[in-house]
């Protein structure tokens, strides 16, 4: 397991709200849902019907809006 998939799955089963701040500075806020080797989707307060598919590419950096506790990954 990659250390993004321990990362994400942790976000995505604490359905824990996110910042995803983007390369070109821009800030979205809500919850991931799902993602896959290239891409997430990002919803707003978990409403699928407002979700956005986001490219990995586009991402620079995601930070839970409150203490998430992840289980380092042993090599």
């Amino acid at each position: 397991m990659l250390m993004q998939d321990n990362f994400l799955n942790k976000l995505i089963s604490a359905q824990a709200p996110v910042f995803c701040f983007l390369v070109n500075g821009i800030k979205l806020e809500g919850s991931i849902i799902a993602y896959d080797q290239f891409s997430i989707i990002l919803a707003s307060n978990r409403d699928e019907a407002n979700a956005q598919l986001i490219m990995k590419s586009a991402v620079s950096t995601i930070v839970p809006k409150s203490d998430v506790s992840i289980t380092p990954l042993s090599y």
